[in-house]
């Protein structure tokens, strides 16, 4: 792959840039050096014909992003570089033209990052910044305005399988948990865990506190700690498992408490030097 990209620092300050997770900011430095610098053809073997690309474009597929340029990152799903895509054309970097066949993308503003600034004039430079000044202003009008909807969409809209970073830190206990005894446990998809523990407490009404006492009871008893490895099972089982809970801490505290009084009543006896 010949051609080169003008990657300045100032990317760090953009709004475009600020407004992604290190995942998005991945993928549009990959988009910017995988994009087309010069005219070209692509092959549609579907369809047999020509497709004419132009600078600063890119035909590609959510499925080429993950295995070709992701290798196949776990972490990253098909639905979170689809959202990637959405967010960078939201954000005026991108548009997205899709087919059956395939999905054409086209940077904006291209040149200002594949401009020879050796080739220019001062008239050039100046004309740039001014341009450069509005689309920063523009960019961060669409920044501030995506976050705006996205705020509105989160406030209106219930959600459906969307989680937060609790649930994905007690999905990792859960985790942890297991492997103290299957040290040999797979590492589960923790998306989807996460959203499993997002919907014990939301529909079910669970507290965080309930579900790890749960699962760390379940992974101390020797019968449950093998039949229940996900959070699944543990929202299946909660209420049974909650009277199985119960039970064993009160013969456990039942035991304890007769010994007490066991102890207590020999104290009393010694006290009064009645015979043993």
């Amino acid at each position: 792959m010949d051609g080169w990209i003008k990657l300045h620092r100032s990317i760090l300050e953009s709004e475009t840039y600020n407004c992604l997770s290190l995942h998005q900011k991945i993928i549009m430095i990959e988009i910017l050096l995988r994009t087309n610098f010069t005219s070209g053809f692509w092959f549609d073997k579907k369809t047999g014909r020509k497709i004419k690309i132009k600078p600063g474009q890119l035909i590609t597929s959510v499925n080429k992003i993950k295995i070709d340029w992701l290798k196949n990152e776990k972490q990253i799903s098909d639905k979170k570089i689809r959202n990637t895509l959405v967010k960078l054309q939201k954000l005026g970097f991108l548009s997205i033209q899709t087919t059956n066949a395939y999905t054409l993308l086209t940077i904006c503003k291209y040149t200002d990052y594949q401009q020879d600034e050796t080739k220019e004039g001062e008239h050039k430079d100046k004309q740039r910044a001014n341009e450069g000044q509005a689309e920063g202003k523009q960019k961060a009008s669409k920044g501030q305005q995506y976050k705006k909807e996205k705020k509105e969409k989160n406030n209106s809209n219930p959600r459906t399988n969307k989680f937060d970073e609790i649930h994905l830190q007690i999905a990792n206990t859960f985790v942890q948990e297991i492997k103290k005894n299957i040290p040999q446990f797979r590492q589960p998809n923790l998306e989807t865990w996460a959203n499993n523990i997002r919907l014990m407490m939301e529909k079910d009404n669970r507290t965080q506190a309930q579900i790890e006492y749960l699962i760390k009871w379940v992974q101390q008893d020797d019968f449950e700690m093998v039949n229940v490895l996900s959070p699944v099972k543990l929202r299946k089982r909660f209420d049974a498992l909650v009277l199985k809970a119960k039970n064993d801490y009160n013969k456990k505290n039942g035991s304890q408490s007769g010994r007490q009084q066991q102890n207590q009543a020999l104290l009393e006896r010694m006290k009064q030097d009645e015979p043993i």
